[in-house]
């Protein structure tokens, strides 16, 4: 039997630490399945999602934890599969002016609605003409099927007339 493993890491980022937590997972018979790394500020941050057998699930948690000596804090939780309410994807690419408590706004229009954020990533960057500095996002969620592509975008173009929107719909099925 087979346990899936959630690991959130972070430490001082230098060459190898993907080394070291890839060498614990392989030595003890684990299988990497996914996985998101940044650095940031001179941080190295990840999370990983792994399977393992039951049987080595304990060793190999002791051993990532471990890891603390070497710089590296690694948390583990076990993954589970809950019952997933019809839902479908979608990709929301937000561009304004930079200004405090915008991905606070934009959060709040997708709780309203029970959309479930499954990646974020952005970033602030100088606008091509002019000293502005500009906020970017691209946000990866679940959309329930009762709410409407139309529907989510007026809401979220709604919070302010600088934020330009853009809503894409991946060919794919609702689940």
């Amino acid at each position: 039997m087979k346990k899936t493993l959630v690991l959130t890491l972070i430490g001082e980022d230098r060459p190898g630490l993907v080394e070291l937590v890839s060498q614990q997972i392989a030595d003890h018979q684990g299988h990497w399945l996914d996985s998101q790394f940044s650095h940031l500020e001179g941080k190295f941050a990840g999370i990983l999602r792994i399977s393992v057998p039951e049987t080595s699930a304990e060793n190999l948690g002791t051993a990532l934890r471990g890891l603390v000596d070497q710089g590296l804090r690694v948390m583990i939780e076990e993954g589970q599969q809950g019952s997933v309410d019809p839902s479908y994807p979608l990709s929301l690419r937000f561009v304004g002016l930079d200004r405090r408590g915008v991905v606070a706004e934009i959060s709040e229009v997708l709780k309203k609605y029970a959309v479930s954020i499954l990646s974020l990533k952005s970033h602030c960057a100088p606008a091509p003409m002019g000293g502005e500095i500009l906020f970017h996002a691209d946000f990866d969620v679940r959309v329930p099927v009762s709410v409407s592509c139309e529907r989510l975008s007026e809401a979220l173009e709604s919070l302010s007339p600088d934020l330009l929107v853009d809503l894409d719909e991946p060919e794919a099925q609702a689940v």
